[in-house]
């Protein structure tokens, strides 16, 4: 696969710093992993590390891997500059067993991670390979932003507007994939200047994790709209997937 992120990595944060990813998201974490005794999870598309950090905040023991050398040279940075030492491996989460021999209570792929597959096949492969880093009764929790409701949005969203920065979404879409171009613009003097970053996603909802994780030998799945928990419909604005080995 390309590394989509082999640049954008080092401007990503500018969503907002790795201590900032705590309050409901946080909480779900919390409760979730309580009622289910997980205790050590892997994080599969740990990007620059917010989550491997929210949750080694929770008292986890957490280990992250990413398929881009950029995001995971970020994370190492963001992790060091909050005194946070916390294992990050390359690897591919359609083939985790090749990284990772050791399984896990949980393992989360978070933020529309999931969706940059593009196949049927290469969907189950990595599921199948999640699966199979999961402890007996372990979970997995996939987490995205595209939803029913979100995909009828307007086509132009700003996302980051501060004083010195803009962020700027550009979307498009059919009926299997939507394409964002990321317009990232710096105006302050002392940078002057503007990236476009393309990230395509399969769309991916809830009738589709049914069955794709169905195929991939899942039991138990449960499908949310918030943090909160409550039950994902159309007109939700995150869709959160719990899934049982």
């Amino acid at each position: 696969m390309e590394d989509r992120y082999q640049l954008f990595a080092y401007d990503y944060d500018e969503f907002g710093s790795i201590e900032n990813y705590l309050g409901s998201e946080q909480r779900f974490f919390k409760e979730l992993f309580a009622e289910h005794q997980v205790e050590t999870v892997l994080d599969c598309a740990c990007g620059t590390g917010q989550h491997v950090y929210m949750l080694s905040e929770l008292g986890l023991e957490v280990e992250g891997s990413d398929y881009s050398i950029s995001m995971l040279e970020v994370a190492e940075k963001n992790l060091a500059n909050v005194g946070k030492k916390i294992p990050l491996r390359q690897g591919d989460f359609r083939y985790l067993e090749q990284v990772f021999t050791e399984t896990f209570d949980g393992i989360v792929c978070l933020t529309t991670s999931l969706p940059h597959l593009h196949t049927e096949e290469d969907l189950v492969t990595a599921l199948k390979s999640m699966k199979n880093r999961l402890n007996e009764q372990g979970l997995l929790v996939l987490t995205q932003g595209t939803t029913h409701y979100n995909l009828q949005l307007p086509p132009i969203e700003v996302v980051v507007n501060r004083e010195n920065f803009s962020r700027i979404f550009v979307k498009e879409q059919d009926e299997k994939f939507q394409t964002i171009h990321v317009l990232d613009l710096y105006h302050s003097q002392q940078r002057m200047e503007n990236h476009q970053y393309d990230i395509v996603y399969r769309i991916l909802l809830d009738e589709d994790y049914h069955r794709l994780l169905a195929k991939a030998g899942f039991r138990e799945i449960q499908i949310y709209g918030d943090y909160q928990r409550n039950p994902y419909d159309h007109s939700s604005r995150r869709l959160i997937v719990v899934a049982k080995v």
